[in-house]
């Protein structure tokens, strides 16, 4: 799927997963790739949190305190990483929302919508208020200021 990505989502996969290993967590889960994409602060992802009222500090934050809750591995280091079965997910839902909205890679901007759309109600989404409906419909207006 690397070769699907936009080069700012295949420098936050390759984030991700170097902070899961820094993390001692054996797959990358989506809570990594949440860390990693709300500290790039110049994506269309950022963009999207903070065109929907989203503080993006305690978001990042907030991602980052539950990636570090993560049972970390013990005796060997972990080297390399494994998409979890919910990234994978994640991944799949990101590819249908790039598709849908007719763009050729998947982005940030795929990642948060498939989030949103599939994990909808997961406690990261109500605590900052963010939904679907809501963050869609602000993506053209985030593309056509970010562009």
């Amino acid at each position: 799927m690397q070769g699907q990505f936009t080069q700012r989502m295949a420098a936050a996969m390759q984030a991700a997963g170097d902070l899961a290993v820094a993390q001692r967590c054996p797959e990358l889960f989506t809570t990594h790739l949440l860390t990693v994409l709300s500290a790039q602060d110049d994506s269309t992802f950022s963009a999207l949190l903070v065109a929907n009222g989203v503080d993006l500090k305690k978001f990042h934050d907030y991602c980052a305190d539950r990636s570090r809750t993560l049972p970390p591995v013990s005796g060997t280091p972990v080297v390399s990483v494994q998409p979890s079965q919910e990234n994978a997910a994640l991944l799949q839902g990101a590819s249908f929302e790039m598709r849908e909205l007719g763009d050729s890679r998947i982005g940030t901007e795929h990642v948060l919508l498939a989030a949103l759309k599939y994990r909808g109600g997961k406690s990261a989404w109500a605590l900052f208020n963010l939904t679907y409906p809501a963050v869609r419909d602000s993506l053209a207006s985030v593309r056509n200021a970010t562009a």
